[in-house]
């Protein structure tokens, strides 16, 4: 086995399972005892709708569960950072994908849009926001 090889972060490379949840401070303490650390939290205070955790070389992150009014809850989403959304989601609708939501700037600084990958996931997009 060969050594892992460092290179600098790049923030297009990034890519994090995003786990849903009804409770996210409760499920984020979940993982918690299991020696994630937290780290981005929103908002900063009260129960979080987001929360990112890492523990060594993995990063997870934790949502508020929007689609609890269709039962889905406790899905795992994908989120990939790429360099550009709003052209990747252009080229993954020009090949068929669907797009769940279109391009948008969050209030945490980043650009991000949702699809879903050809067995149903659903897949957010994401790069800093402009």
């Amino acid at each position: 086995m060969s050594a892992a090889v460092h290179r600098p972060f790049d923030p297009a490379r990034r890519a994090f399972p995003v786990l849903r949840a009804r409770r996210v401070g409760d499920t984020a303490a979940f993982y918690e005892r299991l020696g994630f650390a937290p780290g981005h939290r929103h908002p900063a205070k009260g129960e979080p709708d987001f929360v990112t955790l890492r523990r060594h070389d993995t990063e997870l992150a934790v949502s508020r569960d929007d689609r609890a009014a269709d039962g889905a809850s406790g899905t795992v989403d994908l989120f990939v950072f790429v360099e550009a959304v709003d052209s990747t989601v252009d080229a993954l609708r020009a090949a068929g994908t669907p797009v769940v939501q279109e391009p948008e700037d969050t209030p945490w600084g980043e650009r991000v849009a949702y699809v879903r990958d050809p067995a149903g996931n659903r897949v957010g997009l994401g790069q800093p926001a402009a």
